[in-house]
């Protein structure tokens, strides 16, 4: 199957940049100009506490987020926020493309956790 959107992003602890792990994350179908779209993500677990799930990509005025779940994302929890999560200008992200975000544990609420990732 043939994804209008597949990219492999490098998830860098902020505190550890030693620590890295990568996540791959796949939109089927992106229309032009969508704003709002729903993906599906996958990675071995190193510190984000999920191997798989859904995200939901968020580019409206003053967003350009996508979060991270473990599960579908209706039913499941939160497992990373990343921020600055589109193309210059607007738009899903490419290649080169960088930004920060925040890693949770829903089984650890105390948990939080800083990152910094690029798609690669």
């Amino acid at each position: 199957m043939a994804f209008d959107f597949n990219v492999d992003v490098e998830l860098t602890d902020a505190n550890d940049p030693a620590s890295v792990q990568f996540i791959n994350m796949t939109i089927e179908s992106a229309p032009a100009g969508s704003d709002r779209l729903l993906g599906e993500w996958r990675g071995a677990t190193v510190f984000v506490p999920a191997e798989s799930g859904e995200f939901d990509w968020d580019d409206r005025p003053g967003a350009g987020t996508a979060f991270v779940f473990d599960g579908a994302s209706a039913d499941a929890r939160l497992v990373l926020g990343l921020l600055d999560f589109r193309a210059p200008g607007g738009g899903l992200p490419g290649r080169g493309t960088s930004g920060a975000g925040s890693i949770t544990d829903p089984d650890d609420p105390q948990f939080l956790g800083d990152i910094k990732c690029r798609i690669t």
